[in-house]
């Protein structure tokens, strides 16, 4: 039944109008799904979607990206100050200032000739063509290390200004039949540089692929009379929304987790977008990225600006819907669908939009700082507050100062894990360290003599990691930044931590002393905070320390 219904009854049915299988299948979460076949009228092919087994749809993730560059010690030719070193520039954003935020250059590595013809008319039959196009990259950052989704609602808009302004410039070529805008994030996806960039490819032809997509779209339209991407949101598959766009995972996409970003209103071509369309898709992409990012692992992904050619029909107009495509590389293209072009789609769309609507959107340190801005409940980044170039004399120093500034921004540093380097044949391979973390960090152990008691725990695996290391020449001790982020809600105040309010051997001596002296506990509390100020000891803690004192005697005693 399921088969023919996805076979038979939808194969008119534009990419995202929700089945009725899947309301079956939230309906029966605990039943084992039979394969289903979907077929994509944007691209008119069909997807098999056959569920791996062993996992579900929030265990896929993907390889880390890293970076590309050839080497260390040679300069990327795409940062700032290194502009001269580069391909000639088109423009920058903005125009003629040394601080730019972007630029437009001509591709190093471009794949076409740009010595254009004024006019070439491609006949129907002919098989080969002279190389030619425009090959451009947008450099998205002066800063090497950012990435798109570290970068503000509003630069991202500028971006995609950038995108619409060389397109429009691009367009009084006669010659150019269709432009391509795109990006490549990570090695895997097919980024030859790690530095944060996109493309534009000018093409003197209109590809089979767009011509086959626009046809697609031209049949539905004579068929129903109505756009079939302005007909494609769906509540199962939408996973966020703005003010003009929409996200949605397609309801026959061709691989995991693929996202599309779609505007409300109808548009055939891309170039229309003006500034405040711009912005808003600039904090939804950035959304978009995000949410990827942290429940795929940052995986490497492409994106694709799919629009309508430049010198079409005006009656092409109606049916065009231009829209970005995401695509997370996450599994290997198999024999079988480069021989068929049938995907095979181990996640269902369904679960996918599911996932990425419920992950938290990290939020980074100095947005937390940011006048009016009200972050979520988890997922904070203190990698800002933590990066230092400063020499600590003594590793007691740094791990005091760590503390301080845990202490300031609402948790409690840690050492997790300590190696003075062993000695003797120990020593080989290892090298002194510390590692430092959150007090949430892990996760909590019961142990076989222990009582079993349903009790809460504050260990939620909390990522945050500092290393430090003394300095080659041994005068100091430096720290690095392994990870700066919090799953979990920092504190306001750091008095009754656990950590933070431990006592030190002398103050526990302390605490007997005034135990056996009767003072009240909170005499002892207040003896405690005067002989120092930063003391953040609570009164429970107080109660709990005379309490094991009190055993200690006791067994001591027997």
């Amino acid at each position: 039944m399921r088969t023919k219904s996805v076979g038979g009854g939808k194969r008119r049915l534009p990419d995202l109008v929700p089945s009725p299988l899947s309301t079956l299948t939230q309906e029966n979460d605990d039943e084992d799904l039979s394969p289903q076949l979907r077929k994509s009228v944007i691209w008119n092919r069909w997807i098999i979607f056959s569920k791996d087994n062993g996992k579900k749809a929030c265990d896929f993730k993907g390889k880390s990206t890293f970076n590309t560059n050839p080497s260390r010690n040679k300069p990327c030719v795409f940062c700032i100050g290194h502009e001269e070193e580069c391909t000639p520039e088109i423009f920058r954003v903005p125009y003629d200032e040394s601080n730019w935020k972007i630029r437009v250059v001509e591709n190093p590595n471009a794949v076409l000739s740009r010595d254009l013809p004024e006019y070439v008319d491609v006949p129907e039959f002919d098989r080969v063509l002279d190389g030619f196009g425009i090959h451009d990259v947008v450099i998205e950052s002066p800063v090497h290390s950012e990435q798109l989704l570290e970068l503000s609602p509003k630069e991202i808009g500028e971006i995609f200004v950038a995108f619409t302004s060389r397109i429009h410039e691009l367009a009084h070529l006669e010659s150019i039949k269709y432009i391509q805008v795109f990006k490549n994030h990570g090695e895997k996806a097919g980024a030859s540089m790690s530095h944060s960039h996109s493309q534009i490819l000018a093409l003197p032809i209109i590809p089979p692929s767009v011509s086959a997509r626009l046809g697609n779209m031209k049949d539905y339209f004579y068929q129903t009379g109505k756009c079939c991407i302005c007909e494609i949101q769906s509540e199962e598959l939408l996973i966020d929304s703005s003010t003009y766009f929409f996200s949605i995972v397609p309801f026959a996409a061709s691989f995991p987790f693929e996202i599309w970003v779609v505007p409300r209103n109808h548009s055939a071509h891309f170039h229309e977008l003006d500034a405040e369309m711009a912005l808003d898709l600039g904090g939804l992409m950035r959304q978009i990225l995000r949410k990827m990012s942290f429940q795929l692992n940052n995986p490497p992904y492409n994106f694709m600006i799919h629009s309508s050619p430049l010198h079409g029909d005006e009656s092409e107009l109606a049916y065009n819907h231009w829209f970005i495509q995401i695509v997370p590389q996450l599994i290997p293209t198999t024999g079988f669908e480069l021989g068929t072009g049938c995907h095979i789609n181990p996640v269902l769309p369904e679960d996918a939009a599911k996932v990425l609507r419920e992950v938290i959107v990290p939020v980074f340190a100095h947005e937390r700082r940011t006048v009016g801005f009200s972050p979520p409940s988890k997922i904070v980044d203190y990698s800002e507050a933590f990066t230092t170039k400063e020499m600590f004399p003594t590793r007691e120093y740094l791990l005091n100062w760590a503390r301080a500034i845990g202490r300031e921004n609402g948790f409690t540093v840690i050492i997790q894990r300590s190696d003075n380097g062993g000695s003797g044949k120990k020593k080989i391979g290892r090298k002194t360290t510390v590692i430092l973390g959150c007090e949430r960090s892990g996760r909590y152990r019961q142990y076989k003599d222990a009582l079993a008691r349903k009790t809460g725990t504050k260990k939620c695996g909390c990522p945050f990691r500092l290393r430090g290391r003394p300095v080659r020449n041994g005068d100091g001790w430096k720290v690095n930044v392994v990870c700066g982020f919090h799953n979990h809600e920092v504190i306001e105040t750091a008095i009754g931590s656990t950590y933070a309010g431990r006592l030190s051997g002398e103050e526990k001596s302390l605490v007997d002393d005034l135990t056996r002296s009767m003072v009240k506990p909170k005499d002892i509390l207040q003896t405690l905070k005067e002989r120092n100020e930063e003391n953040l000891t609570s009164i429970k803690q107080i109660y709990n320390v005379r309490q094991a004192l009190k055993r200690s005697r006791v067994i001591a005693d027997t």
